[in-house]
């Protein structure tokens, strides 16, 4: 029996008796426990962000210092909110002072925001319902979020899948939120489920690739249209990037 490597065209001899138990090594371990992150991963806000964005600056009174982009890049750099408003709160402080916009009113800003948005405003990001079904078929299955529990299980409601984890854990509620692993160690205590079994799925880099490697998981890194690329230089690289959550039945 011949085993050609295709990069270079050379060919090696392989026993026969080794060449199964060779090709079953190098295959990825099919996860025993999969963790859910959200927002941007399973759904989407159906509101117009930028509407959303004037609107708030609107009924805040402040001239607007910063697109919707740029808050959502300071977003991943608040880690220890714990309600939704004290999120907005400082990350209006952030991109002001990145801004240079001087003293603003980034308490009226948060307040305004959380008054237009709606959690019950969400659909299904294209291909992650199957993803979740099939999850479900072949693994434990759980929730990590960020969110808060009155604003998460709105959404969760909405998309008729409020009951369907073994476990949820609302960071913000609960524990440091990601990318502390925290929130990993929490869920898979809950499940009683070992970390080098567990797989990790969301979009953000900063949030959940790196709290994931963190807590030990494998991480699955799906990045949707608005999501930041990953530093030059990771210091955690996902051991799995799609751009698409169908492409997770290449996983499981």
């Amino acid at each position: 029996m011949r085993f050609c490597i295709t990069h270079d065209n050379d060919c090696i001899r392989l026993d026969p008796d080794v060449l199964v138990p060779w090709i079953a090594y190098t295959q990825p371990m099919t996860p025993d426990t999969v963790l859910f992150d959200l927002d941007s991963t399973l759904c989407r806000s159906t509101q117009d962000d930028r509407k959303l964005h004037a609107e708030a600056f609107s009924r805040a009174g402040v001239e607007p210092f910063c697109t919707p982009e740029e808050v959502r890049a300071a977003a991943t750099a608040v880690t220890d909110a714990d309600t939704d408003r004290e999120f907005f709160r400082q990350v209006f402080e952030r991109v002001g002072a990145r801004a240079d916009a001087g003293p603003i009113d980034a308490e009226a800003l948060a307040a305004a925001t959380v008054e237009l948005r709606d959690p019950t405003a969400v659909e299904w990001r294209p291909g992650a319902r199957q993803a979740l079904q099939r999850a479900r078929q072949r693994a434990r299955v759980g929730l990590v979020t960020n969110g808060t529990r009155d604003t998460q299980r709105a959404k969760l409601e909405t998309l008729g899948i409020a009951d369907a984890f073994e476990t949820i854990v609302y960071a913000a509620d609960r524990t440091e939120p990601k990318p502390s692993p925290a929130p990993f160690e929490t869920a898979l205590a809950e499940l009683d489920a070992p970390a080098d079994s567990a797989l990790y799925v969301g979009n953000d880099y900063r949030a959940d690739v790196v709290g994931a490697k963190r807590a030990g998981l494998t991480a699955c890194w799906i990045p949707d249209e608005h999501d930041l690329d990953p530093p030059a230089d990771p210091t955690h690289v996902p051991d799995y990037r799609f751009e698409s959550p169908t492409e997770l039945t290449t996983v499981f």
